[in-house]
């Protein structure tokens, strides 16, 4: 029969003479040990008793530590009547039991597991709003102890910090995913769900876009190739060509994008696959930047093969593009700021202003414009067709 027990580890013993003081399983002469992280002489350990001489307060801690193992032992043994796997007992043993385990400690196995996905984007969406809420709420408790209140109470925090309600509301998001995926994991009860009742707020923004006449004036701008903000320029206009791409899937697009006259990419946030023709203007645009690993060469070979500190490297990029882009926008003298989001939803603009089917403009931009519609894909429309709609609006603004 299984034993456990309180016991110094003798077969070795540490540079300074001490010996690592561990919980040993055992059974049928076999054995395995949980450490405690702690050591002691030989002479300072009473075997009898399994106590540290004339040290009380180190012997109470043990004596929680042992009280936990114990209980956490018998249920086992009670739940498996005869087993002898000590690998089995100890996993039990060490594991933490749902109720044991933190929103912090969950929230921060979820970031480290996107991380691991290679889903960088996705892990820092969740370590910002962690790092946001863990300021004004305690996480360091089970989720069991997280309730409605809570919550409400939380909102008025952050309410009282000056946060936006729409930037709230990106972090009670992240929140309410991450207790979702602690009821789906078993770790609470679907009755302890702290959003039940709770509604996320949120405010409808308008998007910042360019008129036509705006746009014009850009695409015609007579910059010179040594002006500094000549490749920024281009990075604007091919934006615009590439059917509103993500200035993201932009940077990272190579050499292996491009096949038969056309660029084939998967669009990093969701996923999704698509082919965009490659015209006279755009291999003209394209031309104009000293590519290497990357078709632009902004990211160079170093930055694409760091995939820890992409993310970042991408999102610096992306600052130093929008501050030119945002020059630019001065010198033609645009009601709104530029930047790459502005020409991503100009052109979805164009393409409304130019009667174009809803559900065409969501499957060029893979983005639902506000309206409750079922998210088309690139596939479900002749690819022609794809092609000839985007020329359309490129033209409007040529």
């Amino acid at each position: 029969m299984a034993t456990i027990k309180l016991t110094l580890d003798t077969r070795r013993a540490k540079k300074n003479g001490t010996y690592n003081l561990v919980f040993r399983i055992t059974s049928y002469k076999k054995f395995k040990d949980i450490t405690t992280g702690h050591s002691v002489n030989k002479e300072d350990f009473d075997v009898s008793t399994a106590t540290i001489i004339n040290n009380a307060t180190f012997n109470e801690q043990l004596q929680e530590l042992n009280t936990h193992y114990v209980n956490r032992f018998r249920t086992f043994m009670n739940n498996n009547i005869g087993s002898e796997d000590l690998e089995a007992i100890k996993s039990y043993l060490v594991d933490k039991l749902p109720d044991e385990v933190t929103v912090q400690e969950f929230w921060n196995e979820h970031i480290q597991s996107l991380h691991i996905a290679n889903r960088s984007g996705g892990a820092r969406v969740y370590k910002t709003a962690l790092s946001v809420i863990s300021k004004e709420m305690n996480l360091d408790v089970p989720f069991k102890k997280i309730s409605y209140k809570d919550i409400v109470a939380l909102e008025t925090r952050l309410f009282q910090r000056g946060l936006s309600i729409n930037g709230m509301g990106s972090y009670f998001r992240s929140f309410k995913a991450i207790c979702n995926k602690a009821i789906n994991y078993d770790l609470v009860p679907q009755e302890c769900y702290p959003f039940r009742k709770f509604k996320i707020k949120k405010t409808k923004t308008t998007p910042r876009v360019l008129t036509m006449e705006e746009m014009r004036r850009y695409m015609h701008l007579n910059l010179e190739k040594s002006h500094p903000l000549y490749k920024t320029w281009n990075i604007g206009k091919l934006i615009l060509i590439l059917r509103g791409i993500n200035i993201t899937d932009l940077l990272l697009l190579t050499q292996n994008n491009i096949m038969n006259d056309r660029i084939i990419y998967t669009r990093k946030k969701t996923g999704k696959l698509y082919s965009i023709q490659i015209t006279d203007e755009v291999r003209k645009i394209l031309s104009e930047f000293k590519s290497n690993i990357t078709l632009l060469g902004v990211l160079n070979d170093k930055d694409h093969k760091d995939k820890a500190k992409l993310v970042e490297i991408i999102i610096q990029r992306r600052k130093v593009i929008n501050a030119q882009l945002k020059r630019i926008g001065l010198m033609l003298k645009t009601k709104e700021d530029l930047s790459s989001y502005v020409f991503r939803y100009s052109y979805a603009n164009f393409a409304k202003q130019l009667g174009i089917p809803i559900d065409i403009i969501s499957s060029l931009l893979g983005h639902k414009m506000g309206l409750d519609v079922t998210n088309i894909y690139l596939q479900d429309f002749n690819i022609d067709e794809i092609d000839r709609v985007n020329q359309q609006i490129i033209d409007a603004v040529n």
